[in-house]
């Protein structure tokens, strides 16, 4: 059975963060099939709708504060109605992971935080391959520096789950459930 809304349940934002190529879209997508909640993406459903609508002379980091805010919004509503959601993102800074938490909190869900935990080597090695393949966008070498940078892994105060390139997913479903199952005790 899915976790998506179930009565009595309160909703749970799972969402995945890590650098670019970490795996994390791959992920949310076996995620929300294996859960059965519904994924909502950064960079497929956020930012091409809404970033039209970003004051024009915006600096970037103006523009990602803009973009990021409508996706807390509708973070938000999706929980504030009783639903759980995944959500993939870099949330690179403890401050985004932070912003998102208060959002899961003032709607009466609890944040799962899960962080790939890819060694950059392995990053590099599939950023070369999608140059071969041009299966997703690339990022380029001065927004990968700029992302590692400022990448902030979780510490044990988000309590994230740890997720490694050899994690099974239905090894990573099980801890998530328990999580899940966690939060539901605590209700």
């Amino acid at each position: 059975m899915g976790l998506g809304k179930l009565p009595g349940m309160r909703p749970v934002l799972i969402a995945t963060c890590g650098l670019g190529f970490a795996g994390k879209s791959v992920l949310a997508k076996s995620l929300s099939g294996e859960l059965g909640i519904r994924l909502l993406s950064y960079d497929f459903d956020i930012y091409p709708v809404y970033r039209h609508l970003v004051p024009s002379g915006s600096s970037v980091a103006a523009e990602y504060d803009f973009v990021q805010e409508i996706a807390r919004g509708e973070i938000g509503a999706t929980l504030g109605a009783g639903e759980s959601l995944i959500y993939d993102d870099l949330l690179l800074e403890r401050d985004d992971r932070s912003k998102l938490a208060a959002v899961t909190h003032a709607h009466g869900a609890e944040l799962v935080l899960v962080y790939l935990d890819t060694p950059l080597a392995m990053i590099n090695q599939r950023r070369a391959e999608n140059e071969r393949t041009e299966t997703r966008t690339s990022v380029g070498d001065a927004k990968m520096q700029l992302d590692a940078s400022l990448l902030e892994p979780p510490d044990r105060t988000e309590q994230a789950i740890y997720v490694h390139p050899d994690d099974a997913v239905a090894d990573i479903v099980a801890r998530i459930q328990s999580r899940f199952s966690q939060v539901q005790r605590s209700v």
